[in-house]
Protein backbone atom coordinates (compact mmCIF):
# COMPACT_ATOMS: atom_id res chain seq x y z
CA UNK A 1 0.00 0.00 0.00
CA UNK A 2 1.94 2.75 -1.24
CA UNK A 3 -1.01 5.76 0.52
CA UNK A 4 1.55 7.28 3.21
CA UNK A 5 -1.38 6.98 5.97
CA UNK A 6 -2.20 3.52 5.24
CA UNK A 7 -0.27 2.70 8.75
CA UNK A 8 -1.09 5.49 10.25
CA UNK A 9 -1.84 4.65 13.69
CA UNK A 10 -4.90 6.00 13.98
CA UNK A 11 -6.06 4.62 10.27
CA UNK A 12 -4.99 1.61 11.75
CA UNK A 13 -7.11 1.57 14.52
CA UNK A 14 -9.98 2.76 13.06
CA UNK A 15 -9.90 0.62 9.80
CA UNK A 16 -10.14 -2.49 12.73
CA UNK A 17 -13.50 -1.22 14.43
CA UNK A 18 -14.98 -1.24 10.84
CA UNK A 19 -14.05 -4.25 10.17
CA UNK A 20 -14.01 -6.26 13.81
CA UNK A 21 -16.76 -3.92 15.66
CA UNK A 22 -18.05 -6.57 17.79
CA UNK A 23 -14.92 -8.40 18.36
CA UNK A 24 -13.07 -8.18 21.86
CA UNK A 25 -10.35 -5.33 21.79
CA UNK A 26 -9.27 -4.98 25.15
CA UNK A 27 -9.07 -6.80 28.35
CA UNK A 28 -8.36 -4.04 31.57
CA UNK A 29 -8.87 -3.70 34.97
CA UNK A 30 -11.59 -6.47 34.92
CA UNK A 31 -13.71 -4.95 32.33
CA UNK A 32 -13.73 -6.58 28.73
CA UNK A 33 -14.64 -3.86 25.25
CA UNK A 34 -15.07 -4.56 22.04
CA UNK A 35 -13.77 -2.27 19.19
CA UNK A 36 -16.80 -0.37 18.94
CA UNK A 37 -17.11 0.40 23.33
CA UNK A 38 -13.15 1.19 22.79
CA UNK A 39 -13.66 3.10 19.67
CA UNK A 40 -16.67 4.87 21.47
CA UNK A 41 -14.29 5.94 24.44
CA UNK A 42 -11.69 7.20 22.38
CA UNK A 43 -14.15 9.45 20.52
CA UNK A 44 -15.11 10.88 23.81
CA UNK A 45 -11.41 12.03 24.56
CA UNK A 46 -10.84 13.26 21.66
CA UNK A 47 -13.97 15.44 21.55
CA UNK A 48 -12.76 16.80 24.87
CA UNK A 49 -8.95 17.44 23.51
CA UNK A 50 -11.08 19.34 20.63
CA UNK A 51 -13.58 21.77 23.12
CA UNK A 52 -11.19 21.94 26.08
CA UNK A 53 -7.48 22.07 24.84
CA UNK A 54 -5.20 24.40 21.78
CA UNK A 55 -4.98 23.13 18.58
CA UNK A 56 -1.99 20.48 18.21
CA UNK A 57 -0.73 20.97 21.57
CA UNK A 58 0.43 17.52 23.86
CA UNK A 59 -1.51 16.17 26.57
CA UNK A 60 -0.44 13.89 29.33
CA UNK A 61 -1.98 10.79 30.10
CA UNK A 62 -1.22 8.61 33.34
CA UNK A 63 -0.51 5.31 32.44
CA UNK A 64 -2.45 3.08 34.82
CA UNK A 65 -4.07 -0.13 34.39
CA UNK A 66 -7.81 1.29 33.26
CA UNK A 67 -9.43 1.53 30.06
CA UNK A 68 -9.14 5.57 30.17
CA UNK A 69 -5.72 5.26 29.89
CA UNK A 70 -5.74 2.76 26.48
CA UNK A 71 -8.76 5.54 25.56
CA UNK A 72 -6.90 8.32 26.34
CA UNK A 73 -4.03 7.95 24.03
CA UNK A 74 -5.97 7.14 21.06
CA UNK A 75 -8.92 9.93 21.45
CA UNK A 76 -5.20 12.47 21.90
CA UNK A 77 -3.90 10.74 18.34
CA UNK A 78 -7.53 11.20 16.67
CA UNK A 79 -7.94 14.59 17.95
CA UNK A 80 -4.11 15.92 16.37
CA UNK A 81 -2.71 16.03 19.29
CA UNK A 82 0.34 14.03 20.54
CA UNK A 83 0.68 12.19 24.12
CA UNK A 84 2.93 12.28 26.89
CA UNK A 85 2.44 9.04 28.99
CA UNK A 86 2.77 10.04 32.71
CA UNK A 87 4.25 6.28 34.67
CA UNK A 88 1.77 5.71 37.65
CA UNK A 89 4.84 3.94 39.89
CA UNK A 90 7.17 7.30 39.49
CA UNK A 91 7.36 10.10 41.48
CA UNK A 92 5.32 12.98 41.06
CA UNK A 93 8.74 15.56 40.60
CA UNK A 94 9.62 13.48 37.60
CA UNK A 95 5.94 13.81 36.45
CA UNK A 96 6.09 18.26 36.72
CA UNK A 97 9.96 17.72 34.99
CA UNK A 98 8.27 15.76 32.23
CA UNK A 99 5.15 18.23 32.00
CA UNK A 100 7.11 21.13 31.95
CA UNK A 101 9.77 20.10 29.52
CA UNK A 102 6.70 19.13 27.26
CA UNK A 103 4.63 22.07 27.67
CA UNK A 104 1.84 19.76 28.72
CA UNK A 105 -1.42 21.61 28.07
CA UNK A 106 -3.71 18.76 29.63
CA UNK A 107 -4.29 15.55 31.71
CA UNK A 108 -6.06 12.62 31.04
CA UNK A 109 -6.67 10.24 33.83
CA UNK A 110 -9.60 8.64 35.17
CA UNK A 111 -11.61 10.37 37.83
CA UNK A 112 -10.30 8.16 40.60
CA UNK A 113 -6.88 9.22 40.57
CA UNK A 114 -7.69 13.10 39.54
CA UNK A 115 -6.85 13.12 43.52
CA UNK A 116 -3.14 12.64 42.83
CA UNK A 117 -2.91 15.42 40.50
CA UNK A 118 -5.12 18.46 41.58
CA UNK A 119 -2.38 19.38 44.24
CA UNK A 120 -0.10 19.30 41.73
CA UNK A 121 -1.22 21.22 38.43
CA UNK A 122 -3.82 23.50 37.33
CA UNK A 123 -3.86 21.80 33.86
CA UNK A 124 -7.92 20.79 32.73
CA UNK A 125 -8.17 17.17 33.88
CA UNK A 126 -10.44 15.03 31.94
CA UNK A 127 -13.86 14.70 32.10
CA UNK A 128 -15.99 12.37 29.58
CA UNK A 129 -18.34 14.52 27.72
CA UNK A 130 -21.72 14.07 27.57
CA UNK A 131 -22.29 13.79 24.25
CA UNK A 132 -19.62 13.19 20.92
CA UNK A 133 -19.12 13.47 17.46
CA UNK A 134 -16.11 11.04 15.72
CA UNK A 135 -13.35 14.16 15.46
CA UNK A 136 -10.32 12.88 13.44
CA UNK A 137 -7.81 15.51 12.94
CA UNK A 138 -4.35 15.46 11.00
CA UNK A 139 -1.24 15.75 13.27
CA UNK A 140 2.66 15.42 12.84
CA UNK A 141 3.73 14.32 16.52
CA UNK A 142 2.62 10.95 17.90
CA UNK A 143 3.98 11.23 21.79
CA UNK A 144 6.96 12.29 23.61
CA UNK A 145 8.54 9.27 25.68
CA UNK A 146 11.05 10.20 28.56
CA UNK A 147 14.34 8.48 28.62
CA UNK A 148 16.77 8.97 31.23
CA UNK A 149 19.45 11.52 30.45
CA UNK A 150 23.38 11.92 31.56
CA UNK A 151 22.86 15.84 32.34
CA UNK A 152 19.99 18.38 32.88
CA UNK A 153 17.35 15.30 34.12
CA UNK A 154 14.97 12.81 31.74
CA UNK A 155 14.89 13.41 28.19
CA UNK A 156 11.87 13.51 26.10
CA UNK A 157 11.86 12.17 22.51
CA UNK A 158 10.03 13.48 20.21
CA UNK A 159 8.33 10.71 17.92
CA UNK A 160 6.02 11.51 14.68
CA UNK A 161 3.09 9.84 13.56
CA UNK A 162 4.99 9.10 10.27
CA UNK A 163 7.98 7.47 12.07
CA UNK A 164 5.22 5.10 14.40
CA UNK A 165 3.19 4.52 10.61
CA UNK A 166 6.94 3.14 9.41
CA UNK A 167 7.35 0.69 12.18
CA UNK A 168 3.62 -0.46 11.65
CA UNK A 169 4.40 -1.18 8.08
CA UNK A 170 6.91 -3.61 8.40
CA UNK A 171 5.04 -5.16 11.44
CA UNK A 172 2.15 -5.63 10.45
CA UNK A 173 2.82 -6.77 6.81
CA UNK A 174 5.90 -9.16 8.32
CA UNK A 175 4.58 -10.74 11.45
CA UNK A 176 1.44 -13.10 11.43
CA UNK A 177 -0.72 -11.99 14.43
CA UNK A 178 -4.18 -13.00 13.57
CA UNK A 179 -7.79 -11.68 14.83
CA UNK A 180 -8.38 -14.41 17.08
CA UNK A 181 -5.04 -13.67 19.05
CA UNK A 182 -4.57 -12.91 22.40
CA UNK A 183 -1.98 -10.22 22.79
CA UNK A 184 0.12 -9.20 26.33
CA UNK A 185 0.23 -5.39 27.69
CA UNK A 186 3.53 -6.21 29.82
CA UNK A 187 5.10 -2.70 29.29
CA UNK A 188 4.28 0.55 30.78
CA UNK A 189 2.74 3.02 28.90
CA UNK A 190 6.03 5.16 29.24
CA UNK A 191 8.08 2.74 27.45
CA UNK A 192 7.83 2.57 23.58
CA UNK A 193 7.46 -0.34 23.38
CA UNK A 194 3.80 0.00 24.64
CA UNK A 195 3.13 1.31 21.29
CA UNK A 196 4.04 -2.32 19.09
CA UNK A 197 1.29 -4.05 21.98
CA UNK A 198 -0.87 -1.04 21.08
CA UNK A 199 -1.17 -0.46 17.80
CA UNK A 200 0.29 -3.84 16.24
CA UNK A 201 -2.46 -5.83 18.26
CA UNK A 202 -5.19 -3.45 17.37
CA UNK A 203 -4.12 -3.44 13.04
CA UNK A 204 -4.85 -6.60 13.45
CA UNK A 205 -8.00 -6.88 15.25
CA UNK A 206 -6.68 -8.89 17.75
CA UNK A 207 -7.54 -8.38 21.34
CA UNK A 208 -4.60 -6.57 23.92
CA UNK A 209 -4.72 -8.50 27.83
CA UNK A 210 -3.27 -6.21 30.20
CA UNK A 211 -2.61 -8.17 33.35
CA UNK A 212 -3.84 -7.28 36.93
CA UNK A 213 -1.88 -6.54 39.79
CA UNK A 214 -1.93 -10.47 40.99
CA UNK A 215 -1.55 -11.44 37.36
CA UNK A 216 1.68 -9.09 36.45
CA UNK A 217 3.31 -11.43 39.76
CA UNK A 218 2.41 -14.48 38.29
CA UNK A 219 3.18 -14.12 34.42
CA UNK A 220 2.36 -17.78 34.30
CA UNK A 221 -1.17 -18.03 35.47
CA UNK A 222 -1.89 -14.93 33.43
CA UNK A 223 -0.58 -16.52 30.16
CA UNK A 224 -2.53 -19.56 30.61
CA UNK A 225 -6.10 -17.71 32.23
CA UNK A 226 -5.78 -15.66 29.34
CA UNK A 227 -5.01 -17.71 26.78
CA UNK A 228 -1.93 -15.58 25.22
CA UNK A 229 -0.77 -16.39 21.69
CA UNK A 230 1.19 -13.24 20.96
CA UNK A 231 3.68 -12.71 24.18
CA UNK A 232 6.28 -9.44 24.43
CA UNK A 233 8.51 -8.47 26.85
CA UNK A 234 11.93 -7.85 28.33
CA UNK A 235 14.55 -10.75 28.22
CA UNK A 236 14.91 -10.40 31.81
CA UNK A 237 11.75 -11.28 32.24
CA UNK A 238 12.36 -14.93 31.23
CA UNK A 239 14.98 -15.34 34.08
CA UNK A 240 12.34 -14.18 36.91
CA UNK A 241 10.32 -16.62 35.72
CA UNK A 242 12.92 -18.86 35.80
CA UNK A 243 13.77 -18.65 39.57
CA UNK A 244 10.05 -19.07 40.23
CA UNK A 245 9.98 -22.46 38.64
CA UNK A 246 7.63 -21.15 36.51
CA UNK A 247 9.17 -22.28 32.87
CA UNK A 248 8.53 -25.94 32.59
CA UNK A 249 8.80 -27.48 29.24
CA UNK A 250 5.37 -27.59 27.52
CA UNK A 251 4.26 -24.56 29.72
CA UNK A 252 2.79 -22.66 27.41
CA UNK A 253 1.46 -24.62 24.20
CA UNK A 254 -0.76 -21.66 23.01
CA UNK A 255 1.97 -19.18 22.18
CA UNK A 256 2.78 -19.43 18.92
CA UNK A 257 4.83 -15.73 18.26
CA UNK A 258 7.14 -14.50 21.19
CA UNK A 259 8.79 -11.24 21.01
CA UNK A 260 11.56 -10.25 23.57
CA UNK A 261 13.51 -6.21 23.10
CA UNK A 262 14.76 -3.92 25.17
CA UNK A 263 17.50 -5.58 26.69
CA UNK A 264 20.41 -8.44 25.38
CA UNK A 265 18.58 -11.80 25.03
CA UNK A 266 21.08 -14.58 25.89
CA UNK A 267 20.94 -17.62 24.43
CA UNK A 268 20.25 -19.63 27.46
CA UNK A 269 16.79 -17.23 28.01
CA UNK A 270 16.02 -18.06 24.06
CA UNK A 271 16.16 -21.74 25.12
CA UNK A 272 13.98 -22.44 27.91
CA UNK A 273 11.23 -20.33 26.78
CA UNK A 274 11.25 -22.44 23.05
CA UNK A 275 11.09 -25.33 25.12
CA UNK A 276 8.40 -24.26 27.40
CA UNK A 277 6.59 -22.99 24.28
CA UNK A 278 7.32 -25.15 21.82
CA UNK A 279 4.49 -24.41 19.81
CA UNK A 280 5.72 -21.03 19.11
CA UNK A 281 8.53 -18.80 17.03
CA UNK A 282 10.91 -16.38 18.72
CA UNK A 283 11.92 -12.95 17.40
CA UNK A 284 14.49 -10.48 18.81
CA UNK A 285 14.12 -7.38 18.31
CA UNK A 286 16.67 -3.95 19.07
CA UNK A 287 15.85 -0.27 18.49
CA UNK A 288 16.20 2.54 20.88
CA UNK A 289 13.26 5.02 21.51
CA UNK A 290 15.19 7.77 18.94
CA UNK A 291 14.21 4.98 16.30
CA UNK A 292 11.21 3.96 17.45
CA UNK A 293 10.49 1.28 19.18
CA UNK A 294 12.69 -1.39 17.09
CA UNK A 295 14.19 -0.85 13.95
CA UNK A 296 16.32 -4.72 13.44
CA UNK A 297 15.05 -8.39 14.12
CA UNK A 298 16.77 -11.52 14.44
CA UNK A 299 14.52 -14.83 13.99
CA UNK A 300 15.51 -16.94 16.48
CA UNK A 301 15.91 -20.72 14.86
CA UNK A 302 17.39 -24.05 16.01
CA UNK A 303 20.16 -24.94 16.82
CA UNK A 304 20.47 -22.56 20.11
CA UNK A 305 23.53 -21.10 20.59
CA UNK A 306 25.17 -21.56 24.08
CA UNK A 307 27.19 -18.79 25.24
CA UNK A 308 26.64 -15.02 24.62
CA UNK A 309 23.33 -13.39 23.59
CA UNK A 310 21.59 -13.89 20.19
CA UNK A 311 22.38 -11.29 17.40
CA UNK A 312 20.27 -7.89 17.30
CA UNK A 313 19.42 -9.09 13.36
CA UNK A 314 19.50 -6.96 9.73
CA UNK A 315 17.21 -4.19 9.43
CA UNK A 316 13.74 -3.41 8.38
CA UNK A 317 13.43 -2.57 4.99
CA UNK A 318 13.54 1.07 4.37
CA UNK A 319 15.77 1.56 7.57
CA UNK A 320 19.47 2.75 6.96
CA UNK A 321 22.18 1.26 9.13
CA UNK A 322 25.84 1.71 8.87
CA UNK A 323 28.86 1.42 11.58
CA UNK A 324 30.85 4.15 12.39
CA UNK A 325 34.19 1.56 11.89
CA UNK A 326 37.18 1.22 14.40
CA UNK A 327 39.97 -0.54 13.03
CA UNK A 328 37.65 -2.97 12.15
CA UNK A 329 35.57 -1.65 9.43
CA UNK A 330 32.85 -3.72 10.58
CA UNK A 331 33.04 -3.12 14.01
CA UNK A 332 32.31 0.21 15.67
CA UNK A 333 29.14 2.64 16.83
CA UNK A 334 25.67 1.31 15.04
CA UNK A 335 24.18 4.27 13.66
CA UNK A 336 20.49 4.18 12.91
CA UNK A 337 18.72 6.36 9.78
CA UNK A 338 15.50 6.23 7.69
CA UNK A 339 11.81 7.34 9.03
CA UNK A 340 11.98 6.01 12.09
CA UNK A 341 14.42 8.31 13.21
CA UNK A 342 12.63 10.95 15.88
CA UNK A 343 12.69 14.53 15.53
CA UNK A 344 15.09 14.72 18.24
CA UNK A 345 14.93 15.49 22.35
CA UNK A 346 12.21 18.56 23.39
CA UNK A 347 13.73 21.61 24.32
CA UNK A 348 17.17 20.18 24.26
CA UNK A 349 19.02 21.24 21.34
CA UNK A 350 22.28 20.55 22.53
CA UNK A 351 21.39 16.71 23.62
CA UNK A 352 20.47 16.63 20.43
CA UNK A 353 23.03 17.87 17.95
CA UNK A 354 25.11 15.05 20.08
CA UNK A 355 24.04 12.34 18.66
CA UNK A 356 21.08 12.73 15.76
CA UNK A 357 23.67 13.93 12.85
CA UNK A 358 23.75 14.79 8.93
CA UNK A 359 26.08 13.42 6.54
CA UNK A 360 27.41 15.55 3.76
CA UNK A 361 24.37 13.75 1.30
CA UNK A 362 21.60 15.32 3.59
CA UNK A 363 20.90 11.76 5.35
CA UNK A 364 19.73 11.98 9.05
CA UNK A 365 21.65 9.75 11.74
CA UNK A 366 20.87 8.68 14.84
CA UNK A 367 24.70 8.07 16.98
CA UNK A 368 23.16 5.13 19.31
CA UNK A 369 25.78 4.96 21.27
CA UNK A 370 25.64 0.71 20.90
CA UNK A 371 28.60 -1.49 19.69
CA UNK A 372 28.23 -3.73 17.21
CA UNK A 373 29.99 -6.07 14.94
CA UNK A 374 28.46 -6.90 11.36
CA UNK A 375 29.18 -10.71 10.38
CA UNK A 376 29.81 -11.92 6.60
CA UNK A 377 25.33 -12.36 6.58
CA UNK A 378 25.21 -8.74 7.66
CA UNK A 379 23.18 -9.42 10.76
CA UNK A 380 24.34 -7.17 13.86
CA UNK A 381 25.99 -8.44 17.09
CA UNK A 382 25.84 -6.23 20.14
CA UNK A 383 29.38 -6.00 21.75
CA UNK A 384 28.27 -3.22 24.66
CA UNK A 385 27.88 0.29 25.22
CA UNK A 386 30.39 3.43 24.43
CA UNK A 387 29.38 4.87 28.05
CA UNK A 388 28.30 4.06 30.94
CA UNK A 389 24.56 4.14 30.40
CA UNK A 390 22.74 0.80 30.86
CA UNK A 391 19.92 -1.43 30.45
CA UNK A 392 17.65 -1.86 34.57
CA UNK A 393 14.44 -4.05 33.69
CA UNK A 394 14.91 -2.67 29.73
CA UNK A 395 14.68 0.86 30.87
CA UNK A 396 17.78 3.26 29.80
CA UNK A 397 19.63 4.40 32.61
CA UNK A 398 22.45 7.26 32.85
CA UNK A 399 23.95 6.53 36.25
CA UNK A 400 25.27 9.87 36.05
CA UNK A 401 21.85 11.27 36.39
CA UNK A 402 21.07 8.90 39.43
CA UNK A 403 24.64 10.78 40.77
CA UNK A 404 23.05 14.20 39.98
CA UNK A 405 19.96 14.04 41.75
CA UNK A 406 22.36 12.25 44.90
CA UNK A 407 24.27 15.24 44.82
CA UNK A 408 21.79 17.65 44.95
CA UNK A 409 21.16 16.34 48.79
CA UNK A 410 24.66 15.50 49.66
CA UNK A 411 26.23 18.98 49.50
CA UNK A 412 30.35 18.57 49.84
CA UNK A 413 31.77 15.13 48.95
CA UNK A 414 30.91 13.29 45.76
CA UNK A 415 29.31 10.63 44.48
CA UNK A 416 29.50 7.72 41.92
CA UNK A 417 26.68 5.29 40.87
CA UNK A 418 27.74 2.14 39.18
CA UNK A 419 25.92 -0.72 37.51
CA UNK A 420 26.52 -4.40 38.61
CA UNK A 421 25.63 -7.60 36.61
CA UNK A 422 24.39 -10.43 38.70
CA UNK A 423 22.15 -13.67 38.32
CA UNK A 424 19.08 -11.45 38.42
CA UNK A 425 19.53 -8.35 35.98
CA UNK A 426 21.51 -4.76 36.50
CA UNK A 427 20.85 -3.52 39.74
CA UNK A 428 22.51 -0.20 40.86
CA UNK A 429 25.10 0.96 43.56
CA UNK A 430 25.69 4.52 44.31
CA UNK A 431 29.52 5.33 46.54
CA UNK A 432 29.49 8.65 48.68
CA UNK A 433 32.34 9.86 50.00
CA UNK A 434 31.58 12.03 52.96
CA UNK A 435 29.16 10.81 55.85
CA UNK A 436 25.35 10.97 55.97
CA UNK A 437 22.57 9.71 56.70
CA UNK A 438 21.96 7.14 53.92
CA UNK A 439 18.52 6.53 54.55
CA UNK A 440 17.20 9.98 54.69
CA UNK A 441 19.20 10.01 51.24
CA UNK A 442 17.30 7.01 49.63
CA UNK A 443 13.90 8.54 50.99
CA UNK A 444 14.96 11.69 49.38
CA UNK A 445 15.69 9.94 45.78
CA UNK A 446 12.34 8.10 46.23
CA UNK A 447 10.29 11.45 45.76
CA UNK A 448 12.75 12.34 42.47
CA UNK A 449 13.65 9.19 40.42
CA UNK A 450 11.26 6.21 39.17
CA UNK A 451 11.75 2.60 40.94
CA UNK A 452 14.03 1.03 38.34
CA UNK A 453 16.53 4.17 39.05
CA UNK A 454 16.83 3.88 42.32
CA UNK A 455 20.21 2.45 43.47
CA UNK A 456 19.94 -0.95 45.66
CA UNK A 457 21.97 0.42 47.95
CA UNK A 458 24.24 3.82 49.20
CA UNK A 459 27.14 3.29 50.50
CA UNK A 460 29.94 5.69 52.20
CA UNK A 461 33.96 5.23 51.44
CA UNK A 462 36.54 7.38 53.22
CA UNK A 463 38.01 8.01 49.49
CA UNK A 464 37.52 6.61 46.15
CA UNK A 465 39.49 4.35 44.71
CA UNK A 466 41.83 5.74 41.55
CA UNK A 467 43.12 3.93 38.44
CA UNK A 468 46.47 4.93 37.03
CA UNK A 469 44.84 8.15 35.60
CA UNK A 470 43.93 9.14 38.44
CA UNK A 471 40.09 9.13 37.63
CA UNK A 472 37.53 7.03 40.11
CA UNK A 473 38.30 2.86 39.23
CA UNK A 474 34.85 1.98 38.30
CA UNK A 475 35.87 -1.67 38.04
CA UNK A 476 37.30 -1.68 41.67
CA UNK A 477 33.45 0.08 43.02
CA UNK A 478 32.07 -2.73 40.95
CA UNK A 479 34.21 -5.36 42.90
CA UNK A 480 33.43 -3.24 46.19
CA UNK A 481 29.11 -3.42 45.64
CA UNK A 482 29.73 -7.40 44.49
CA UNK A 483 32.32 -8.23 47.39
CA UNK A 484 31.98 -5.93 50.14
Amino acid sequence: MNDPTWYDPVTVLDRSVATYSGREALRVAGRSLTYAELDREADAVAQWCSDTLPTGCRVAVLGVRDAISYAGILGVLRSGRAYVPLHPDHPEERWRQAMEQAEVQGIIAPSTEHHRLRGHTTLPLYVPMPHCSRVRRPGAEAYVMFTSGSTGGPKGVQVTRANVAAYLRHALQAWDIRPEDRCTQLFGLGFDLSVHDLFVCWGKGACLSVPDEGHALRLASYLKDERITVWFSVPSVIGLMQRMRALEPGSFPLLRLSFFCGEALPWAYASAWAVAAPNGSITNLYGPTEATIAILEHPVRTPFGTMGTVPLGKPFPGALVRVEPEEDVRTGELWLGGPQVALGYVQRQEATDAVFRTDPRGTRWYATGDRVRQDDEGCFHFLGRMDDQVKVQGHRVEPSEVDRVVGMHLGAGRTVTVAVEGTGGVRLVTFIDVPGDTVALMRALKEQLPPYMLPEAILILGHFPLNSNGKVDKRALKELANHG
